[in-house]
């Protein structure tokens, strides 16, 4: 399969809810048999999010959010390229970005992380690299680093080591390998220090409507989920339909933890199925000009899907499997102490995982807009 028009570019704005069907029901929760430990209730700490109103507290359409030891929350609104600063009792603080190409400035951010000693890293792939705000939330630097296919995710394992998620195309003879990567780097991502997960598929040389839509729900949609602790060890969650895995690696890269639960399958609604049918219609529009493609959803949910360090400093997985915020709670020798849950329903969550408490919001709210919440 060629790939000089189609290269998939891991830009686009995760803005669901102006792409599908608002309307629609969100499914009821199914039925679970795989709960195997004690069940606790989150609690709501706030929620920030008006449909009309102050500008500070209307989302367009929110793509990241992390929490720095200073108890800031910050919010990367992909629409209009800002992150804005709240505190842990919901109130806005101020704005750190803007739409703009002029130094501090963004145009198309994809995903913040904030290091150890502070900083707030986000990424921008028309700046090909990272614009970096200090502590006292002053720009101290822009990094470029590429020119396309930036990563989808990176976390700063340490103040000079990171962790990077990428998608790419290798090829061999007879066609490509179809790849998502999680690697390490050292110094401001200049030395690969380990590859800790590959997930990749054969894809030939076929340039069938049929192999091109195959390679598109891959790249789109089996992005690795990856998280770090602050002693410098990384987790991955493999996104699986059939099999609910977890992995550890230490800060020298060598593994240290597997999970695996026998978790039961579960089939997606037909309204999940059309959302993400019409998200990826616009993902292979913006992909490079080829006809409309024909392309075919996975039929099931992942069983993992978000995973970080909680607040009691245990490792959290969400579930994927469920449409309620469901969380399997485990210790860093891979022992499942509890499960925690919020039962609000929605099969498009996302979910950041801190110390500080858990960051959730909606890709596809029922009621048109987006709300950002802090559950602990």
């Amino acid at each position: 399969m060629k790939r000089g028009k189609r290269r998939i570019y891991g830009v686009v704005f995760l803005f669901f809810f102006l792409l599908v069907l608002s309307c629609s029901e969100p499914p009821e929760n199914l039925p679970d048999d795989d709960v195997f430990a004690d069940v606790d209730t989150l609690e709501l700490l706030f929620e920030i999010g008006e449909e009309v109103g102050d500008s500070t507290n209307t989302f367009w359409s929110i793509s990241s959010a992390d929490i720095d030891d200073q108890g800031r929350i910050f919010v990367l609104d992909d629409v209009d390229a800002s992150v804005r600063v709240f505190n842990l009792n919901g109130a806005y603080i101020q704005n750190l970005t803007r739409m703009g190409s002029g130094p501090g400035e963004l145009q198309r951010p994809k995903c913040l992380t904030v290091a150890p000693d502070g900083r707030i890293i986000i990424s921008d792939i028309t700046k090909g690299g990272f614009v970096v705000f200090s502590d006292s939330l002053e720009l101290v630097d822009e990094v470029t680093l590429w020119g396309d296919n930036s990563p989808y995710s990176f976390l700063a394992v340490t103040n000079s080591k990171y962790l990077v998620c990428r998608y790419k195309e290798e090829p061999i003879s007879n066609g490509y390998i179809l790849k998502h990567t999680a690697n390490i780097y050292n110094n401001n991502f200049t030395e690969l220090f380990a590859n800790v997960y590959t997930d990749s598929i054969y894809d030939s040389n076929d340039m069938s409507e049929e192999c091109l839509a195959a390679g598109l729900v891959f790249a789109w949609f089996k992005r690795i989920k990856c998280s770090c602790d602050s002693y410098g060890n990384v987790f991955i969650a493999p996104l699986d339909t059939l099999e609910y895995r977890v992995y550890g690696w230490d800060s020298l890269g060598t593994q240290f933890l597997s999970i695996q639960m026998d978790i039961s399958p579960v089939e997606k609604e037909p309204d999940e199925i059309r959302a993400e049918e019409v998200y990826m219609e616009y993902c292979d529009r913006r992909a490079g000009g080829w006809p409309p493609l024909e392309m075919i959803p996975y039929t099931h949910r992942f069983l993992t899907a978000e995973l970080g360090i909680g607040p009691d400093r245990n490792l959290w997985v969400r579930r994927g499997s469920r449409t309620d915020l469901f969380f399997d709670i485990f210790d860093l020798d891979g022992n499942l102490l509890r499960h925690e849950m919020y039962p609000l329903d929605s099969w498009s969550w996302k979910t950041v995982l801190t110390p500080y408490g858990i960051l959730a919001w909606e890709l596809d709210p029922l009621d048109g807009y987006q709300k950002l919440y802090l559950l602990k």
